[in-house]
């Protein structure tokens, strides 16, 4: 494996293990719970106003140097977390720095993951990457605050440190095309796959629905939701990397097929914890699937990748939010059954977008 692929998959893991760091020692940063939500917040709202910016500056002037900026602005701001942790504010402020460089690594380290010949295995390894991390990120530090309550901020730091002097001998492909892209295409290709990007804005969004209410809903304890939350992304890893291993021809019509079970696994969580790893492991499907599409269209790979994932952690931080304000009317089981309504939406959503019919005609 060359140096770039491992700064990038190093990379890939380090940041998304960072991310959750602070999830497992939030009570020890503030017991004020309106702040303990702004420290976790502010990383998928710096993500957010990254992502797309990043994928579309990459393709004019290469992968490369936002992916090393990238990793060097995700360990800088690790480790102020680790340094100046008697400040909530100022930790929400640095979480906000971290969402902004780790938004711009992933979004073109997608971009260069998924212009490669091999993209489907390629892209797969780099996804399962991802959810092992943020697994390691919610257990390690947990288990590394009894010897010191930061400790796994600074070991995920000091990771990602290694990931950005690997990637300080990152190359850009010899064949990268410099891609300027006019602001009306932009909105001219955003609005052809209007339906797809609502539809995945859904799927995700449903994931942290559950994700963030689990843990009230269940009545477990703090140690087995833990455990429960990351064997959904344990799954999710799983089904990635196994999807990954063949070729889909129909990537939309696949999507939409997950879609309906993803729409049933939803309401299943409130009955069982099998419910959670139904719910990650069909959303690997749909990763794999979506990414496949992607690098198949004749689009500029860090655009599309950019537009994924605003929507993506658009999605991570509405749905939940707005689930959340009508829990108390409806219950539990009432918000999974409405979310899991919206998904099979989701999955319909895709069959209007012009995207599905020109894929099915292509695979044909």
């Amino acid at each position: 494996m060359n140096i770039s692929r491992i700064a990038v998959y190093l990379g890939a893991f380090a940041a998304m293990a960072l991310s959750n760091a602070v999830v497992p020692v939030l009570a020890l940063i503030t017991s004020d719970a309106a702040v303990q939500g702004a420290v976790y917040s502010a990383y998928f709202l710096g993500a957010f106003f990254m992502v797309f910016p990043a994928g579309w500056v990459s393709d004019k002037i290469g992968r490369a140097p936002l992916i090393k900026i990238g990793l060097a602005g995700t360990f800088a701001s690790g480790l102020l977390i680790w340094l100046f942790t008697g400040d909530p504010l100022l930790t929400v402020g640095f979480r906000f720095l971290e969402g902004l460089f780790t938004g711009m690594f992933v979004s073109s380290s997608l971009s260069y993951v998924n212009s490669q010949i091999d993209h489907t295995k390629l892209s797969g390894m780099y996804l399962a990457l991802m959810n092992v991390g943020m697994v390691a990120g919610l257990v390690i530090p947990g288990i590394l605050a009894v010897i010191q309550p930061y400790a796994g901020v600074l070991v995920f730091s000091v990771l990602t440190g290694s990931a950005f002097l690997a990637g300080v001998f990152f190359r850009e492909d010899p064949g990268f095309v410099s891609v300027k892209i006019p602001v009306r295409m932009i909105f001219s290709i955003a609005l052809y796959h209007k339906w797809l990007w609502a539809a995945l804005f859904i799927f995700t969004g449903a994931t942290g629905v559950v994700i963030s209410m689990y843990p009230e809903m269940s009545g477990y304890s703090a140690e087995i939701s833990g455990v429960v939350t990351a064997l959904m992304s344990v799954s999710t890893a799983v089904c990635i990397y196994a999807v990954s291993r063949f070729s889909l021809q129909d990537s939309l019509g696949f999507i939409r097929r997950a879609a309906f079970i993803l729409a049933v696994s939803v309401p299943l969580v409130f009955f069982t914890p099998i419910g959670m790893i139904l719910v990650g492991a069909v959303f690997g499907v749909i990763s794999v699937a979506v990414l496949n599409y992607i690098a198949g269209t004749p689009h500029p790979q860090g655009m599309m990748n950019g537009l994924l994932t605003t929507m993506q952690y658009a999605g991570m931080a509405a749905l939940p939010f707005f689930t959340g304000l009508i829990v108390f009317p409806m219950g539990y089981l009432g918000v999974f059954i409405l979310v899991g309504a919206l998904v099979l939406l989701g999955g319909l959503l895709i069959v209007r977008c012009p995207c599905y019919a020109s894929a099915l005609k292509k695979s044909n």
